[in-house]
C-alpha cells in the first residue's frame, strides 16, 4: 500500500478506535492531529493513557510496543497499543501494572481489557 493510502488507513483506524472507546467509556475522544509533528501518540485517554493505533496488514507488534513505550515514557504517561488487520477485531497491549516496566510486564487481549482498566481507575 502506498504512502497516502497507508496514511488514510491509519487515520481510519484511529477514528474507529476513538469511536469505539468513546462509546464504551461514555466520553468524547479525538485523534491527536499534531502527532506526526510532535512525535506523539494517536489518542490520549484520561490524561494518563498514551494510545498508539496500528491498522496494518503486516504485524510488527514488538516494534510497535517498543515505540508506544518509548513515546509514553517521554511524556510521563502509560502506553497502550491497539492494532488489527483488515477484517479482524482490535487487539490491545497495555501495562500489566503501573509499577512495573511495561516493556517487559504487559497484558494482551481484546479492547474490553482496556475499557475495563479505565473504568476501574
Amino acid at each position: 500500500m502506498g504512502g497516502k493510502a497507508s496514511r488514510d488507513k491509519g487515520q481510519r483506524g484511529e477514528r474507529e478506535v476513538c469511536k469505539i472507546l468513546g462509546d464504551a467509556l461514555g466520553i468524547s475522544l479525538d485523534r491527536n492531529l499534531e502527532q506526526t509533528r510532535d512525535g506523539g501518540c494517536d489518542i490520549t485517554v484520561n490524561g494518563m493513557w498514551h494510545i498508539e493505533v496500528k491498522f496494518q496488514e503486516k504485524y510488527q507488534v514488538d516494534r510497535w510496543w517498543e515505540q508506544a513505550c518509548e513515546q509514553a515514557k517521554g511524556v510521563g504517561k502509560h502506553p497502550v497499543l491497539f492494532f488489527r488487520k483488515s477484517r479482524e477485531d482490535w487487539r490491545v497491549i497495555m501495562p500489566y501494572s503501573l509499577t512495573h516496566d511495561p516493556r517487559f510486564f504487559y497484558v494482551h487481549g481484546d479492547l474490553t481489557l482496556f475499557v475495563q482498566r479505565v473504568k476501574d481507575d
